[in-house]
């Protein structure tokens, strides 16, 4: 296939990224990206858009936009955009189109979704598949109008309708077939869940949300370091990457068929969970944590096949490809196979009231257009419809379509057409034969004209250099536009400089009216100017008309001389006119003939070479006939006129003496008219000069009007650049102002800052000043010790030396051997001695570095004025030391220096950490302040409910009604007489555990979690909740002694909980059946992390106390269980450690590994949890902390053995918590709970 077939290919093949839609999406998105004032600037760029913008908005009115379709209702919407159900204008047809954000899309770096949905569902033509019908684009959206799915999805359905098993496999079936198809495409689906499952009109099911698909490798695998999908259908291995990378395959998707046909079954996933951690971690585990409800017949093959999905990746069923799923036993059915399963009747088929019924969706309002959701104005090119080029696909409304169907239709008339001339042809061929040899003949006579062609030639040579001539003068006004250019280059200058003053904007428009007025002065100046020149054209006119009279006066007297030459030189030229037509008619004959025969040869070999283009021959054939038959007409006019030819130059030489006769009688009259016109010439020079000084003067008009408009269009430009530059400039004016006020406020707490770093400087000084007599005192006590030491050993050295020399001396009249060996001994111990003394010095130079050392660190800043004193104390000195030990300290002394500014830069490091410490401990201050204000409230409220309580004692049980009574129409500010007690206490009743107040809690309803009201009681006994306050037995109890932690829940930990639900739940930890004593007392938080990069600390494990601990980082706002500060950080959240074991699942920073303050882990697998809502937020404040006083206060009465001092105590340590309010009233006495 040669290249312009294969480019052609490329261009119509809508799945090639050259196609023509691609390639008008690119030019597209480069002229919107570079239509702003501030790119434009560019010349090139401004260029490029003035060249292409009235063609981009061609293409955009004649393509599909969104204006095509009328919005009927909108059915989702998600973070990137919504879906609407529309209808064609044209077409009438309704379609569901999902409008995206580019902007949005643009500012996440994973929203590159869409062209993997796009793609599918184009190209996928599938009945499994929900199909795409167009996609196109504008400025701010996305588009991609999609097969409407009027049934809803399958969660709608699953709300409906009470899903039987029967069902369930139906389902289940037109799924596996769905993931087949897609699976075969090369992509994996990733997010299998009912949401995505939609129904069809005829109520069969359609597979949809593309956007987290991944296309695999040749292996069928994908590479992939994320957990991507929804968190109850996400398989054990995604969780597992923990941030690495690795590979898998479609099992992942079967997983999701398991648990979608468990929802199907039970009304809910398998794995579901409050809090993310909690279903991560049933996940992981879930070859214990798979369960069976009871209450719903399931039979074993759905359980078998639920097992199998849910299990291992290296033995999931479906791992070794699709097969294995459609021939497990559960899908055996006498109604439908997977091969006709598209035939059989579904279980329901959505009952429709129109094509464009909506009642199997949620109602959702229409989004208000907000102008932030449009791109900035960009202040160079952003690119930011880049990344959309190529999105486009319109299917059979596109340009691909429309050239494919006229190629075709092109096609049929053209085979049409050669049959036709085929029939034609075969019975013109010898005809042509013979009018090619005739035409052959006829050329050799044809070459003679020539010869006339090469002297028009030479004609035209001549007029070429005339043309020369009007070159240079263009030339010349060349010079002068670009003597214009470089005026405009003078004029942009001055523009630019216009810009960076925009400050002088005022004096310039100013300046620019005043440029304006006296161009409209000079420019009426130059048309009186153009009047006056005009007025004397007008007369010189009429002069030349009166002259032009006189002249004809006088031809007419010779008229009557000349008629008879006019007669006869009129007959010659006719005749000469008649023979020049006649030539020139033989001529283009002649050529025409020529040009004739040339066709008619190429024709003759084309017909030769390749008969087989019938189409072609057939249309040469008819030209060569048409051709024939004039050439045949035109010889025949070539006769005639060589005929009257003849004729006439027989009366053209007749003529012409005629003309010689009356020729001698016109030059007499010849001269008379030769002074008139010379007359007239110069008339009309004078009218050709004024004609010449006219136009020069429109010329230099229409050149000042130009430089008026320029002047214009630059004044406009400037004034939309200033607009700019205030806008600018304003908003730069706010934002330094908010910087001054930040700054203000900064240097406010610099200059406090630096007021109490001067004090403590003051503080520093008086303690380093005492500090610095005493160092000088012990340096000098150094000095004399070093001088005394150093005398000594010069003394031990000089009587060393003289015990050599007596050595020498009696060793004389020894014999020179012994001599030389005991003089070797006594040189080898001289040299040790001599040794010992160095190592002896050196010593001492250590111990006395080491000191001074010692003392430089404790009084830094007061070695520079020891220094400034150097001379001084020198001086004093120098008389006691030599020379050598003053160099030795002047070397040290400098040492001392070098250590003296390491010692400052330490310092001043030092004083910005205490800085930051400072902002800390401010930090700390103020929350400290905050709880002691706390304190001070609970202390308050203590006293009074002390005071309260010991009234309460003195009144018999019947009052216990009424007080009830009236506690019960209080309100909410009662809150602050609640009891907060302390570990520490030990008068405290059971009377002070008491506490009820309405709450709610989470329950599960018809397997979906929701919160139940009721009222809750709290006493020495237990938790009791009961249905309404009047009711006088629990429906749930939990035992004091169960009781392990309680907390304030956060995001983490519940997922479905709004903002104002928040801050009012909080959650209890109970171990049903344990012993509380074999527990260690800690505040165990359960948490839920954000992110899944969790990984296993690789630090000694006999700091972790028993806890399987994993790092993690919370994103959502989380505290720390021990130091109770924030956990969490939205972008760059702390290192943080949480246990893994469902009871403890403690969470707390990294720092506090190996500090001592980690506790021991609460291992117990039966620990459950409880969410509570309270009515308000200061209520739950008050259930926290008056549950973890009791905890704090039981733990402590456990581990040392006190009990609370009441007879009672001992049975309600006993007593079930389960018993009617009535029965716990009696035990307790006359005390009564504490009403919130």
């Amino acid at each position: 296939m040669d290249e312009p077939a294969q480019l052609a290919e490329q261009i119509l093949n809508p799945r090639s990224p050259l196609n023509i839609d691609a390639l008008l999406d690119a030019v597209t998105a480069f002229v919107q990206d570079c239509s702003f004032a501030l790119i434009r600037r560019s010349r090139n760029i401004d260029v490029f858009v003035n060249r292409f913008n009235e063609a981009i908005k061609l293409i955009s009115n004649l393509r599909l936009k969104g204006t095509d379709f009328q919005c009927i209702q909108v059915i989702g919407r998600g973070s990137f955009g919504e879906v609407q159900l529309v209808r064609h204008k044209k077409s009438k047809k309704v379609y569901a189109m999902k409008v995206l954000n580019k902007n949005e899309m643009l500012m996440r770096t994973d929203a590159a979704f869409f062209w993997e949905e796009r793609d599918i569902m184009a190209h996928a033509n599938s009945d499994w598949i929900v199909h795409l019908y167009y996609a196109f684009q504008d400025n701010h959206f996305l588009y991609m109008v999609m097969e409407y799915m009027p049934g809803g999805d399958l969660v709608n359905l699953m709300q409906n309708y009470e899903v039987s098993e029967k069902w369930a496999r139906f389902y289940t079936a037109e799924l596996v077939m769905a993931l087949d198809v897609l699976h075969k495409m090369g992509y994996i689906h990733r997010d299998v869940k009912p949401d995505n499952m939609l129904i069809s009109r005829a109520g069969h099911v359609k597979l949809a949300d593309f956007g987290t698909c991944l296309r695999t490798g040749p292996d069928g695998k994908v590479k992939c370091s994320t957990a991507v999908g929804t968190p109850d259908y996400l398989c054990p291995e995604v969780l597992d990457l923990h941030g690495k990378e690795a590979t898998y395959g479609p099992e992942v998707d079967w997983w999701s068929v398991g648990i979608f046909l468990y929802e199907l079954i039970f009304g809910e996933t398998p794995f579901y969970a409050d809090s993310l951690a909690a279903t991560y971690n049933r996940i992981q585990h879930y070859s214990t944590e798979l369960a069976f409800p009871d209450d719903v017949e399931v039979s074993d093959k759905a359980k078998d096949l639920m097992k199998r999905l849910l299990s291992n990746p290296k033995t999931r069923l479906g791992v070794n490809g699709v097969e294995e799923i459609k021939s497990h036993p559960f899908f055996v059915n006498d109604e439908w196979t997977f091969e006709n399963i598209r035939k059989a009747v579904p279980p329901v088929v959505p009952d429709l009231k129109g094509d464009d019924d909506t009642s199997n969706f949620e109602d959702v309002d229409k989004k208000k257009s907000n102008p932030a959701d449009n791109f900035q104005i960009p202040k160079s090119f952003a690119g930011n419809q880049l990344p959309f080029i190529g999105f486009t696909y319109l299917n059979e409304l596109g340009p691909i379509a429309a050239i494919q169907k006229k190629a075709s239709e092109a096609g049929e008339k053209q085979v049409e057409a050669v049959l036709e001339q085929y029939s034609r042809l075969s019975t013109i061929d010898p005809q042509i034969e013979s009018e090619k040899r005739m035409l052959e003949k006829e050329l050799a006579a044809c070459q003679v004209n020539v010869k006339d062609l090469t002297r028009k030639l030479e004609m035209e040579k001549d007029e070429m250099l005339t043309k020369t001539k009007l070159i240079t003068s263009l030339e010349s006004q060349l010079s002068l536009k670009a003597k214009v250019e470089e005026r405009a280059k003078e004029l942009e200058r001055q523009l630019t400089e216009s810009t960076e003053k925009c400050r002088n904007h005022a004096e310039n428009e100013e300046r620019a009216r005043k440029i304006q007025s006296e161009l409209h002065v000079k420019l009426n100046s130059q048309m009186e100017i153009t009047r006056e020149m005009e007025e004397r054209l007008r007369k010189n006119v009429e002069e030349e008309a009166s002259m032009t009279e006189t002249i004809e006066q006088l031809k007419s007297q010779a008229n009557t001389e000349r008629e008879n030459c006019r007669r006869a030189q009129g007959v010659v030229n006719e005749l000469e006119e008649k023979t020049e037509s006649l030539r020139a008619e033989l001529a283009a004959t002649r050529e025409r003939e020529l040009a004739l025969k040339c066709e008619l040869s190429k024709i003759t070999e084309s017909l030769a070479a390749d008969a087989s283009k019938n189409d072609n021959n057939r249309e040469a054939i008819n030209n060569n006939i048409r051709l024939t038959d004039e050439l045949q007409a035109a010889l025949k006019k070539i006769d005639q006129i060589s005929s009257e030819l003849e004729k006439e130059i027989r009366k053209s030489n007749v003529a012409q003496t005629d003309a010689q006769n009356a020729h001698a009688q016109l030059t007499s009259f010849q001269n008379v008219i030769n002074t008139l016109e010379n007359d007239l010439k110069k008339i009309q020079d004078e009218k050709k000069r004024l004609e010449q000084q006219v136009h020069n003067l429109s010329s230099t008009n229409r050149i000042m009007l130009r430089q008026l408009e320029d002047i214009r269009e630059q004044f406009e430009t400037e004034c939309s650049f200033l607009n700019i530059y205030k806008t600018e400039v304003n908003a730069m004016t706010e934002e330094l102002m908010e910087k001054t006020s930040r700054l203000e406020q900064v240097e406010e707490h610099q200059r406090r800052e630096e007021e109490r770093t001067r004090e403590m400087l003051t503080q520093l000084e008086s303690e380093r000043l005492a500090q610095k007599t005493m160092l000088e005192v012990e340096v000098r006590q150094l000095m004399q010790r070093h001088e005394k030491e150093l005398m000594a050993k010069d003394e031990a050295f000089k009587l060393l030396y003289q015990q050599k020399e007596e050595l020498k001396n009696s060793l004389n009249d020894s014999d020179q051997n012994l001599l030389s060996s005991k003089t070797e001994q006594t040189t080898k111990k001289l040299s040790n001695d001599k040794n010992a003394i160095r190592d002896l010095e050196s010593q001492l130079e250590h111990e006395r570095m080491m000191k001074i050392t010692v003392m430089l660190n404790q009084a830094v800043n007061k070695l520079e004025e020891l220094m400034a004193h150097r001379d001084i104390v020198n001086g004093g000195k120098k008389g006691k030391v030599s020379r050598g030990d003053m160099r030795r300290r002047e070397k040290r002394i400098a040492e001392l220096e070098k250590d003296l500014k390491s010692e400052r830069q330490k310092y001043e490091e030092q004083i910005s950490q205490m800085s930051k410490e400072n902002e800390q401990l401010k930090v700390a201050l103020v929350e400290e302040e905050r709880a002691n204000e706390s304190l001070r409230t609970d202390l308050e409220a203590y006293k009074h409910l002390e005071t309260f309580m010991n009234e309460q004692k003195k009144r018999e049980r019947g009052e216990h009604e009424e007080s009830a009574a009236r506690l019960e129409r209080g309100s909410v500010s009662s809150l602050t007489s609640q009891p907060i007690f302390h570990g520490s206490s030990t008068n405290i009743s059971e009377s002070d555990f008491n506490l009820e107040s309405a709450v709610s809690i989470r329950v599960t309803v018809k397997r979906r979690p929701n919160w139940r009201e009721c009222f809750a009681v709290f006493s020495s006994a237990g938790l009791c909740f009961y249905n309404t306050q009047a009711d006088h037995t629990p429906f749930k109890s939990i035992h004091a002694e169960w009781l392990c932690h309680v907390r304030h829940a956060s995001a983490a930990d519940i997922r479905c909980a709004g903002e104002t639900q928040l801050p009012r739940i909080f959650q209890i930890f109970y171990d049903e059946g344990k012993k509380y004593s074999s527990r260690a007392s800690s505040n165990v938080d359960v948490s839920a992390s954000s992110t899944m990069n969790g990984r296993e600390e690789k630090v000694d494990k006999s700091l972790w106390n028993g806890h399987e601990l994993l790092e993690l980082t919370f994103h959502m706002p989380t505290n720390c269980d021990l130091c109770v500060q924030p956990l969490s950080n939205l972008l760059r959240p702390p290192p943080a450690f949480e246990c893994k074991c469902k009871m403890c699942r403690m969470r707390f920073h990294r720092s506090h590994l190996g500090t001592g303050s980690v506790p021991q882990c609460k291992r117990n697998v039966n620990t459950e949890n409880l969410l509570i809502m309270a009515p308000n937020a200061e209520i739950c404040v008050v259930w926290v902390q008056h549950l973890k006083a009791f905890i704090k206060y039981n733990n402590s009465t456990l581990k040392s053995g006190h009990f609370p001092r009441s007879s009672s105590s001992m049975k309600a340590a006993t007593k079930p918590p389960n018993v009617s309010r009535s029965g716990l009233a009696a035990s307790e006495g006359s005390e009564s709970p504490a009403p919130l």
